[in-house]
């Protein structure tokens, strides 16, 4: 008996210390964006010798960005970062990427045009690659125990100086945007939302596109799928639990009518159930987009741009959703 509360009390104190290190970072460097040859080229000119920005690029002269390591759930997992150079506080934005391993991962070009872009609007952005890739420990389970590693992220915010922490939002595409619809059902600390395109029903997704995400992520990804199919599907679906998504976060959804990758009724549905459950959304459907919404890019950052800053910066109270009004 002595030996197995030795055994119960070593356990437990293992656990503290797991979570005690979460979202402590334990490796930085800069991001160097000239590493990458084809995006340095698109984003910059000759100049009497010289490589310099281009004008619509002049942002990027703004931010410090960064790849980190950080601790989740005791693994060691890879993200990046980026905050405006200026020492003022800002709210912060925690970006979900979408696809699955190394398809859709985080690289010099979503750094460039989406998290340097974001923290340029006055917010530290940070970024995670989920466990098991790009050098991090773990291995991704596609909406199971790597969404911590999106939680994990609020004490990383917390431990950083000039981030305002009252004040974080949540932005996530496709596979991220399941993520994030994952993250607001463990948690009430985000003070708005934003996602596109965004994977709320594995089932309808699968089925969609002919049976291939079961073939080659759901199957790969998720542990003992096809003894708990049934289970893990419904568990990862936003759209069989809306119950669960916390009701003071609003979410902003944007999603193309031409979208074959995630199909636009999963937004539409997302839609309905948000106002059945009284969830404040605003739905943005946009005619003829495509899964990125590629024509539609500056319509998407102002979109995008607006909703955090009128929930995180101006302070904006949350809709009277109870019908009302002459």
């Amino acid at each position: 008996m002595k030996l197995k509360n030795t055994l119960i009390f070593l356990l437990l104190c293992s656990a503290i210390s797991i979570q005690a290190q979460n979202g402590k970072i334990v490796e930085r460097k800069t991001f160097a964006l000239e590493k990458n040859v084809k995006l340095y080229d698109r984003i910059t000119k000759e100049e009497n010798g010289t490589r310099v920005l281009l004008p619509k690029y002049q942002y990027l002269e703004e931010v410090v960005m960064e790849e980190i390591f950080y601790k989740s759930d005791g693994l060691k997992v890879k993200a990046y970062l980026a905050y405006p150079k200026n020492s003022k506080i800002h709210p912060a934005i925690i970006y979900n990427r979408g696809g699955n391993r190394e398809f859709g991962a985080l690289n010099e070009f979503k750094m460039a045009f989406i998290i340097a872009r974001a923290a340029s609007w006055g917010y530290t952005v940070v970024a995670s690659q989920y466990r098991g890739n790009d050098g991090g420990e773990g291995v991704e389970q596609f909406g199971g125990d790597d969404v911590h590693d999106i939680i994990n992220l609020i004490p990383l915010l917390e431990n950083m100086p000039n981030v305002d922490t009252t004040k974080i939002g949540m932005y996530g595409w496709s596979r991220g945007g399941m993520m994030t619809f994952l993250s607001l059902m463990q948690t009430s600390r985000i003070k708005a939302a934003a996602v596109g395109g965004a994977l709320s029903d594995l089932k309808m997704m699968n089925d969609s596109r002919g049976g291939e995400m079961e073939k080659y992520v759901y199957s790969e990804l998720m542990p003992d799928y096809y003894a708990h199919k049934d289970s893990l599907l419904a568990s990862r679906s936003a759209i069989t639990q809306v119950d669960k998504i916390c009701k003071t976060t609003p979410i902003l959804m944007l999603h193309g009518t031409s979208d074959w990758r995630v199909v636009p009724e999963e937004s539409l549905n997302m839609a309905l159930a948000f106002q059945k459950e009284q969830i404040p959304y605003r739905l943005v459907m946009y005619e003829g987009g495509d899964h990125g919404l590629s024509e539609f890019n500056d319509e998407v950052d102002e979109a995008v741009k607006a909703w955090f800053d009128k929930y995180l910066k101006n302070n904006q109270a949350l809709p009277d959703l109870k019908p009302h009004g002459k």
